[in-house]
């Protein structure tokens, strides 16, 4: 019972307030003849359903990146939201914009999806791969991690999320990419 009041409590006495703002909205569009799929390093670009990928992963979106500032830390998170990641979307890892170009990388969530980006702002041209990594063998290469479980920690970040870099530095290979290319124009409906 002390237990419930401490939290009700804490709640009440130390609210966190957070504020929203959209940063960037892209529309994008995909061409379904330059998708290519990988597969434990096996290139499948000949016998994937191109179509039923356009379905499950959109060929034509809309990417938004939405900035919330936490407070009272001051501090700020950015937060990608799509078709695939369109409810409260997904924490941003790297979100880089130059005059010239814009990359952004997700964290991985907790499903195990994550996305990266890279578009040229002067063209629109644009690179996306969707990475899924099958959960079972997503956990079982990170307890087996070369580097021991004292570093295991290492791979998590303080809010508990893992970087696709993160993920590279330790050689845990996703189970399937899906890279995309087409146009991503800021603002626009294509």
């Amino acid at each position: 019972m002390n237990i419930i009041i401490l939290l009700i409590s804490l709640f009440f006495f130390h609210e966190v307030i957070a504020s929203s703002s959209q940063v960037l909205k892209l529309s994008c569009k995909y061409n379904p003849t330059l998708i290519t799929k990988e597969q434990q390093d096996i290139e499948l670009s000949e016998n994937i359903d191109r179509l039923k990928i356009c379905k499950s992963f959109r060929c034509k979106d809309t990417v938004e990146i939405i900035k919330k500032d936490l407070q009272p830390k001051g501090q700020e998170e950015y937060l990608l939201r799509n078709s695939w990641f369109n409810h409260q979307g997904i924490l941003i890892d790297k979100f880089s914009k130059t005059k010239e170009k814009l990359i952004i990388n997700t964290f991985v969530s907790q499903a195990n999806y994550a996305e990266s980006y890279i578009i040229n702002r002067l063209t629109g041209k644009t690179k996306r791969t969707f990475y899924k990594f099958d959960s079972s063998k997503f956990l079982d290469a990170i307890n087996k991690s070369k580097f021991g479980k004292n570093t295991i920690s290492a791979l998590y970040n303080n809010k508990g999320k893992i970087s696709l870099k993160t993920l590279k530095l330790f050689s845990i290979e996703p189970n399937e990419m899906f890279h995309f290319e087409g146009l991503c124009l800021e603002g626009e409906e294509i």
